[in-house]
């Protein structure tokens, strides 16, 4: 088979990108072709998702990668989980979506409970309760403003969404629809109780496409848009859609049994099985059964990730102080280890107004000195990110009942030697790191799969491990490291 080119469309939390991938003699190609901000927007008293400045941006980097390109010969897309919007009968956007920090799912947990009953979401649906799920979402939208529900005749998810106006076709893919808490991951369909409990006609929620299969071909009017009038249409192929389900796809694992952690703006961490475990003792250690590619499960537990670093370099940016990544990875690597610990999912940090002042304020409260200077603050993260994953990990081991060795670390903070090393020593386990571009790297190859140029995840393996650096970090120092979890433990309440 000759080579393919397949177009990434990878949408994060702060930024989006399209990326050329070309796969041939066993290699994969990556170009970025495009690349643009993407942040939430505050207007009045709420916060939403620009979604036409996207597909606006999206048709901008098509147009531009049908110049740059020999060939295009598929498009997924990926994007965070939870957000949605809602069609009329018309087939137009029933106002602007929300973003999942928008403060109006406040309260809702508690409101669901009154509702459903105390676990019973999880009970039905696999899925954590997670104050932006999408039936929190749902929940305070129908209090606040029923019009919208009432007047919805099609739920979309984001990138359905996006889906729908590049092609005209509505669905949803798996990945994307296990995140609403409102499907049945052990049935693979949507809930009938729970959309009756809310109110909601199934009607209003459109097939659910499988990893791997089309989700239409470029409507005429994008071909006009992006220079390809005449030419083949392109198909959009439905990636693991759910932005964390895609960067778990591009773990270049030679064995089954692996933890990986995708470590973004978020952390997700877990492992893939391939069926869903909806117990006890998983809701209560906090771990989610999430969509995972081509019908598998993701277990995985959902913390703050990279959030605190981004939020503290805005946060030094507004000061006037130096914020590039190789003066601070260097200023952690000379500061003083273990400062202070924190527990990053602490509500302190979910939106501050400013990350530095909310870190002075959580040593304060559990009586800690504070850490001093940027490179003390950036290595007191990373050290409790590392403790936080290790503690995460424990819960995951007892849950499975297998001792994993090896954990892949994927994303942009690969980059960072000295935290990949942190991990190693926290978790006691070889850290295997890269792919750094997994989210995109994971969209492309399903994308490739369902061009039938990859066979099985064997291959798929192969092809990463042939592509990219993949670095090994093994544990050291671990009996300092392991007296001062026991501290982290004591002082975060873990």
């Amino acid at each position: 088979m000759g080579a393919k080119t397949v177009i990434a469309i990878d949408l994060g939390a702060s930024s989006g990108r399209l990326i050329g991938v070309t796969l041939q003699d066993g290699k994969l190609d990556m170009k970025e072709i495009y690349r643009f901000p993407n942040e939430g927007i505050h207007a009045g008293d709420r916060f939403y998702t620009d979604v036409l400045h996207i597909f606006h941006e999206i048709i901008t980097g098509l147009r531009k990668a049908n110049q740059e390109l020999e060939s295009i010969d598929a498009i997924g897309l990926d994007t965070w989980g939870v957000d949605f919007a809602m069609l009329d009968g018309a087939d137009e956007m029933v106002g602007n979506p929300f973003h999942y920090r928008d403060d109006q799912s406040s309260g809702m947990i508690e409101e669901a409970e009154h509702i459903f009953g105390k676990g019973v979401l999880f009970e039905e649906t696999g899925v954590q309760d997670m104050w932006y799920n999408t039936v929190y979402q749902l929940l305070g939208l129908k209090k606040r403003n029923p019009r919208i529900p009432r007047d919805g005749r099609t739920f979309l998810m984001i990138p359905d969404v996006l889906g729908f106006l590049l092609t005209g076709q509505k669905n949803i893919e798996y990945t994307s629809a296990a995140t609403t808490q409102m499907y049945d991951v052990k049935k693979k369909d949507w809930s009938e109780k729970i959309l009756k409990e809310l109110g909601m006609d199934r009607s209003v929620f459109p097939k659910v496409l499988m990893t791997g299969e089309v989700k239409g071909y470029l409507s005429p009017v994008v071909a006009q848009l992006i220079g390809r009038e005449g030419q083949a249409p392109v198909p959009l192929i439905a990636a693991a859609q759910h932005d964390s389900a895609s960067a778990a796809h591009a773990v270049p694992a030679e064995t089954e049994d692996y933890i990986f952690i995708n470590s973004g703006t978020w952390s997700i961490i877990g492992s893939i099985i391939d069926e869903p475990v909806i117990t006890r003792e998983v809701f209560e250690q906090n771990y989610s059964n999430e969509g995972a590619a081509y019908g598998k499960i993701k277990l995985v537990n959902t913390i703050m990730g990279m959030w605190l670093v981004q939020e503290l370099r805005k946060s030094w940016e507004r000061k006037g102080k130096d914020t590039d990544y190789g003066f601070l990875l260097d200023a952690a690597a000379k500061a003083k280890p273990f400062t202070a610990f924190l527990d990053v999912d602490d509500e302190l940090f979910i939106a501050p107004v400013d990350m530095e002042t909310a870190i002075r304020q959580y040593c304060e409260k559990t009586g800690q000195e504070p850490p001093k200077g940027q490179g003390e603050f950036y290595r007191t993260v990373i050290e409790s990110l590392a403790f936080q994953y290790r503690q995460a990990i424990h819960d995951l081991e007892a849950i499975t009942g297998k001792r994993m060795d090896t954990v892949h670390f994927l994303g942009g903070a690969v980059r960072d030697r000295l935290f990949c090393q942190f991990i190693a020593n926290a978790t006691g386990k070889k850290v295997v790191a890269g792919p750094i571009e997994a989210t995109a790297v994971g969209n492309a190859m399903v994308q490739l799969k369902s061009l039938g140029c990859i066979s099985d995840e064997k291959e798929n393996a192969r092809i990463l491990r042939a592509t990219f650096e993949i670095a090994d970090y093994m544990p050291q120092d671990t009996k300092v490291w392991d007296e001062k979890f026991e501290q982290y433990r004591k002082i975060t309440k873990k």
